[in-house]
């Protein structure tokens, strides 16, 4: 894949995104956004970084894979899924070895989905508190792929 295309994809899920919901809340999650990971990401070798951005975009796959029944129109998310799933396809051929997957990152992730979405229940308010986050993550994974300099 290469950086015109990345960030190409990367442009069309922020807008899919916003058109899922409506306006974004301003309410916050209880999880920290993992900024430092974002922080070490940007100072790895290109190949780890793509790496990263991968994980980062099958964990957030992950979370869509829940409970979403009637919080948003359907195919909407479709859509969203299938950008994402390219995506991470694309990236996926940029991958020369596989890594070992950040546990930090999987924690986050994990929860994420428990005390945001489990806590509750998975209720339509807590989709819009993960589709927030999910936008910071894109946002910070386009300035991360833009930074390895047209190696995705």
């Amino acid at each position: 894949m290469d950086d015109h295309k990345f960030i190409q994809h990367s442009e069309t899920l922020l807008k899919l995104l916003n058109i899922m919901g409506g306006e974004f809340t301003t309410d916050s999650v209880d999880v920290p956004f993992p900024e430092d990971l974002y922080t070490q990401a940007q100072d790895l070798p290109t190949n780890d970084t793509i790496w990263f951005i991968l994980q980062t975009l099958e964990k957030i796959d992950e979370l869509f894979d829940g409970e979403l029944d009637s919080v948003w129109d359907e195919k909407k998310v479709e859509n969203f899924l299938n950008v994402l799933t390219s995506q991470s396809d694309g990236l996926q051929s940029c991958v020369t070895a596989q890594k070992k997957n950040s546990k930090n990152l999987q924690m986050y992730f994990k929860r994420l989905n428990n005390h945001v979405l489990k806590r509750m229940a998975y209720s339509a308010h807590a989709w819009e508190l993960v589709r927030k986050e999910v936008r910071t993550h894109l946002r910070r994974l386009v300035l991360l792929g833009s930074a390895t300099e047209n190696s995705i």
